[in-house]
């Protein structure tokens, strides 16, 4: 407490003065710690180049089917080789194949959609985690089946009517490359590959990947593509390093 002096008819008297309290700040609150493995995290980027002369493929015929020859005025080219501008492979499904620890790795909540347009299937290869949803679409005016045929996982073989009901699909073990097919369309073909863990993508119109967040250790990477087979490579990973890695195709 302070004093204050106050004179009164003549007189004068020491009494308290209050004052108002000093403002008390609140201490900024620590920062919450970063998790070990997200400090030690690594990233493994890389490139899928194709090299030699892109095989010619045969155009996709539809006249069997009027209705799905229309929505194609010019020339179908069949989607089994991308040869992208920068001379990249696209398609390509990547993924960590072996040395990824065992982990309960959340799953993506959205679904991956895999749609039937003009008579094909888009896109062309598709990726999902185990337990996540594939909803499968239907936005021609024709029927169409779906029939995959897994190694693995279960096989189904269902109609899908225009404008109606999206189906929608899990997987319960990892498989890659899983042919989808329509029966009514012979021409119609994707793939879809399940995995275990989030470092997996398929490349596109640039052939380029990133897996961020990788824990350090070594890894087997596989790059899977439907006409030119199967490569790996293998990379180690140290704490917070980025490692950059080449795929290359050639014509066989």
């Amino acid at each position: 407490m302070r004093y204050c002096w106050i004179g009164l008819a003549g007189m004068v008297f020491l009494v308290g003065c209050g004052s108002a309290p000093e403002p008390t700040v609140a201490p900024s609150p620590k920062p919450a710690p970063i998790p070990k493995a997200e400090v030690q995290a690594g990233t493994i980027l890389g490139q899928v180049n194709f090299s030699g002369e892109k095989p010619t493929s045969k155009p996709i015929s539809m006249d069997s089917v009027p209705a799905c020859a229309k929505q194609h005025p010019m020339v179908i080219e069949p989607e089994d080789v991308i040869v992208n501008s920068n001379g990249t492979l696209r398609n390509v499904f990547i993924h960590l194949k072996t040395g990824v620890p065992s982990r309960d790795w959340p799953i993506p909540t959205t679904n991956v959609l895999l749609d039937q347009k003009g008579c094909v299937y888009s896109p062309r290869v598709v990726a999902l985690r185990i337990g996540q949803t594939l909803e499968i679409g239907n936005a021609d005016k024709m029927n169409h089946n779906v029939h995959p045929t897994p190694r693995r996982n279960a096989e189904f073989n269902e109609v899908q009517p225009p404008g109606g009901d999206k189906m929608l699909k899990r997987f319960t073990t990892p498989e890659t490359m899983i042919p989808f097919v329509c029966n009514v369309h012979p021409w119609m073909r994707a793939f879809v590959n399940v995995v275990e863990h989030p470092f997996y993508t398929v490349t596109g119109n640039d052939g380029s990947f990133n897996f961020t967040g990788v824990p350090p250790g070594e890894y087997e990477i596989e790059a899977i593509h439907e006409r030119f087979g199967t490569k790996t490579l293998t990379v180690s990973v140290g704490n917070r390093e980025e490692r950059s890695v080449m795929f290359a195709f050639r014509a066989n």
